[in-house]
């Protein structure tokens, strides 16, 4: 008996590349013309809600859309009119760039990224704001390939053979599809607004993670849409022209995956993007929002096999292929409480009570260590607040503003995790309360919801083709060579025919009488002078 192996086709999502861009935008907004003037601006926020990216030779244009919202004191002329002292109001700024990945087609998947990591405002004037924003940038992009596995090769003649294997956890991407459909929803004006006259723009954004669910079949995608609208309203004359509505709209999908069959390995993922978005008036209380959204799933496996990476002998030859992988080791969520105390600075009015808090997450950085991913970052928590006045006849801003940093530090175990690996970390604030413990001290409450995967990038040199190279051996003249019957597939040359079966194209050529040998025929029968290994799965 001749060398057998074994073999497994599986289908991997392939790295083409990926990378990580910086980019600084900085624009001047302005106030609103129904909003009075500012005095001092007390704080700034900014979130990417839009992320676009298009495959292009060489590489991926991303584009997307950061909402920067200002807080600010209003500068108000007459002290003793009553008037709102703090005000806030929204922005848009816009970035783009080019990221290099070389080798990326159109027919690829490609995943991206934006966060904020640095916002500040500069007052300019009494109307203007310029806001500084840093955004990072990722991208990835991968394609499926179907790729064969040699597992396992024996039936060595020879004794002095060494076969190296590595053990491999790949998703084996069961089936993927993507879908193009139309989602619409209403919006009710609040009774406190004035009637709709005319829509000026639609916004949406996706809220919270998307939901699937697994059939035979299909995959259900569920989530929600937070909408906008952005409106002028009938109204008389002195009233505000231009008012804003916002209501979600709810959907729920199924995606084709005739591949997959109800299993409790398999695991699906979704990636969803807004690409358009369009309105109409209903009536004059409502509006009706059409948003068409792309949806992505693929449904994996979990797989774990040993590959053969090489075989020192000399009675075979082989062709190795580059294979490219991320590898899941593992991942959790896990939600944890932390308490820290907000102190009035010194020239800050007492407390009479607590308006509203808040807290946002800034620069989390994960380093994997032994057994999990530890997670640091900034906390900025924010309060709005009531004075307590004890003159109510002298005038004195009622509403005033405090923050505070906090650094916070968690660990979140993921078994199997080594200092050498990488990490995927989503960190956000689930929740915000807050006490009063004395006219002077705010103790907020908050909960932060922490998701760390934990990723090896793999790429390693795997054999996908292998032949025995017979013996040379003094032949008989009188005895006829043996051969092999192979039938032509796509893509094959007689080069990559020949190498296959360790034989030579002029071999090839000379036992089949070719005439050209750039031309062979998918389907046509050759004969060739080698045998091919064998195969048992």
């Amino acid at each position: 008996m001749g060398l057998k192996f074994k073999d497994e086709v599986v289908r991997v999502e392939f790295v083409v590349g990926e990378d990580v861009a910086r980019q600084s935008i900085t624009e001047e907004l302005t106030v609103p013309e129904e909003k009075p003037d500012i005095e001092k601006i007390l704080d700034v926020t900014a979130e990417v809600v839009e992320v676009e990216a298009l495959i292009e030779d060489g590489g991926v244009d991303v584009d997307g859309e950061i909402k920067a919202g200002i807080l600010y004191v209003a500068d108000i002329p007459d002290p003793k009119e009553a008037q709102q002292p703090v005000h806030f109001f929204k922005g848009l700024l816009n970035f783009g760039d080019f990221i290099d990945i070389p080798g990326v087609e159109e027919n690829m998947h490609v995943i991206a990224e934006a966060e904020v990591t640095r916002v500040s405002a500069e007052f300019i004037d009494e109307r203007t704001v310029e806001v500084s924003v840093t955004v990072s940038i990722f991208v990835k992009v991968t394609e499926f390939r179907q790729v064969k596995l040699i597992t396992k090769v024996w039936g060595f003649k020879k004794k002095d053979v060494v076969v190296k294997d590595e053990l491999l956890k790949i998703d084996d991407v069961i089936d993927e599809n993507i879908m193009t459909t139309v989602v619409a929803g209403e919006v009710d004006i609040p009774v406190e607004k004035p009637p709709i006259e005319k829509i000026l723009r639609i916004q949406g954004e996706l809220i919270d993670e998307v939901e699937t669910e697994i059939t035979n079949g299909a995959v259900v995608v569920e989530g929600t849409i937070d909408v906008g609208i952005v409106y002028v309203a009938e109204t008389i004359e002195g009233d505000q022209p231009v008012h804003f509505a916002e209501g979600v709209i709810n959907f729920s999908e199924v995606i084709d995956v005739p591949e997959v069959f109800e299993d409790d390995d398999l695991s699906a993922f979704a990636d969803v993007t807004i690409r358009r978005l369009t309105s109409n008036i209903v009536d004059a209380d409502t509006a009706r929002g059409e948003i068409v959204i792309e949806m992505f799933v693929k449904v994996t496996k979990p797989r774990q096999v040993r590959v053969v990476t090489d075989i020192k002998s000399k009675c075979v030859k082989f062709d190795r292929e580059l294979l490219r992988v991320e590898e899941v080791i593992g991942e959790n969520i896990v939600t944890e409480r932390i308490t820290r105390n907000i102190n009035l600075p010194a020239g800050k009015p007492d407390i009479e009570r607590i308006l509203e808090v808040d807290a946002r997450i800034f620069d989390p950085v994960a380093t994997v260590e032994e057994g999990g991913v530890l997670i640091e970052g900034e906390i900025k928590g924010t309060a709005l607040y009531v004075a307590d006045i004890e003159d109510e006849m002298e005038f004195q801003q009622p509403v005033h503003f405090v923050s505070e940093f906090f650094d916070f530090q968690n660990f979140v175990q993921v078994p199997g995790a080594t200092e050498d690996m990488n990490a995927q970390i989503d960190v956000s604030v689930a929740n915000v309360r807050a006490n009063l413990l004395n006219q002077r001290t705010i103790e907020l409450i908050i909960s932060i919801k922490k998701f760390a995967k934990v990723l090896r990038f793999r790429q390693l040199k795997i054999i996908a083709e292998l032949v025995e190279v017979a013996e040379i051996v003094d032949r008989p003249t009188d005895e006829k060579p043996s051969f092999t019957v192979y039938v032509v597939q796509p893509g094959d040359t007689l080069f990559k025919i020949a190498r296959r079966f360790g034989t030579t194209v002029e071999a090839i050529v000379r036992a089949n009488n070719i005439e050209d040998p750039d031309r062979i025929n998918v389907g046509q029968k050759l004969s060739i002078p080698k045998g091919i290994v064998g195969s048992e799965n």
